[in-house]
């Protein structure tokens, strides 16, 4: 070394940037366990900290050697980051205290000087994030292994929130259990005590003139011989309509101000398209949720090799990729859809019927409200 006498200003240099690096990693942990206001300016401060004491570290540190300066840096890089900055921080998260608080505010002065260029820098930068930005960054992270493909889903299905309508997670009128007012009071019992659900939608001459909605806790608190008048006084509610082209998250917005569970979905002449329940939100964001009482049963189960059980409100799309087959129908979207146009009218509840096509046999063993419930289909060996 020629600038021999240097050195002893180089070690004091070398030894008071890694004792401020330390500590601006123990402080920043410090604010991050106790959750202290202006954390995000101190993390982009303690970043400048830590390259501008880095920068000195190894300027200095390489002034020790005479060759292979380029090689020694790297080493000293490594050395800097790994005892100045991971080590502290992952020691104060093992070893909670109080105390690196006051590393903090005893710093908080440093840390305001250094906080002047990062102000600097994002003053002309705009603070708001796209949802182009955040979706890049969620697949970055899935990607990377940092964001788990379940917690992906359900980010992307809160930002499609605003672009799915009503009428494609809502319960469809066939499926839906309704009262009809002019039935006797022995009939509405016999439906609620046979369905088991918290709500029926009231019509009085047809399914599209829904009246009120009967919320099952109030009618069972009541006296079993009440009369239908009482009924529908006590334990009949007003519907909460909503247009069927309403987005999700306005339903969702407007549900939770009035504190509706259960919304009356119609479509744009006003008749009845269907009904939509916090519960069926919830699924559109985390997928299907069962209760207590539901069986988890999938649309499409294979049997054998040429067997599969398949449930009629199955996706067409889904059918075909999963038996390996073009059914070359574009006008229907479900499996009860395709078995319907092959079929050729509409089957009675409770009947069981057959369909053969060229690729397959069809055995319907479940009919209910006109719609095709669980099926057998045998895929002939000259289809595979």
């Amino acid at each position: 070394m020629d600038d021999f006498p240097s050195r002893p200003y180089c070690i004091g240099i070398l030894i008071l940037c890694a004792i401020v690096a330390i500590f601006a990693s123990i402080a920043q942990t410090a604010i991050d366990e106790d959750d202290i206001p202006k954390t995000n300016r101190t993390y982009a401060t303690t970043r400048w900290l830590h390259i501008f004491c880095g920068f000195c570290f190894v300027q200095c540190g390489v002034q020790f050697f005479d060759q292979y300066r380029w090689l020694f840096a790297i080493v000293l890089i490594y050395v800097f980051t790994l005892l100045c900055i991971q080590l502290p921080k992952r020691w104060i998260h093992q070893h909670p205290a109080k105390w690196p608080l006051n590393i903090y505010r005893a710093f908080e002065g440093l840390f305001y000087l250094f906080s002047l260029p990062v102000q600097i820098t994002t003053f002309f930068e705009d603070e708001d994030i796209s949802e182009e930005e955040i979706r890049e960054m969620i697949k970055d992270g899935s990607e990377s292994g940092h964001i788990d493909q379940a917690q992906t889903a359900m980010i992307e299905n809160v930002f499609e929130m605003d672009d799915v309508a009503v009428e494609e997670i809502c319960t469809h009128r066939s499926e839906v259990i309704t009262l009809n007012l002019n039935q006797d009071v022995d009939v509405w019992h016999q439906i609620i005590h046979d369905h088991r659900h918290t709500f029926y939608p009231v019509y009085k001459d047809d399914e599209d003139d829904v009246v009120g909605l009967l919320d099952t806790r109030d009618y069972f608190r009541m006296n079993q011989n009440a009369s239908k008048e009482e009924i529908m006084k006590v334990a009949v509610d007003d519907p909460f309509f909503v247009a069927e082209s309403t987005k999700i998250d306005h339903l969702f917005k407007e549900m939770t101000a009035r504190k509706n569970y259960f919304a009356i979905v119609l479509d744009e002449y006003g008749g009845l398209t269907g009904i939509c329940t916090l519960h069926d939100i919830m699924e559109s964001l985390v997928g299907e949720i069962y209760e207590e009482d539901e069986v988890d049963t999938k649309d499409i189960q294979r049997l054998d090799q040429y067997q599969w059980r398949i449930h009629g409100r199955a996706e067409l799309e889904d059918v075909e990729e999963a038996l390996h087959i073009d059914l070359h129908d574009e006008d229907d979207e479900t499996f009860n859809g395709y078995i319907l146009s092959q079929y050729g009218h509409i089957p009675e509840d409770g009947s069981h019927f057959e369909v053969d096509t060229d690729q397959m046999r069809i055995i319907v063993r479940e009919v209910k409200n006109h719609r095709i419930g669980q099926t057998i289909v045998e895929l002939r060996e000259t289809a595979s």
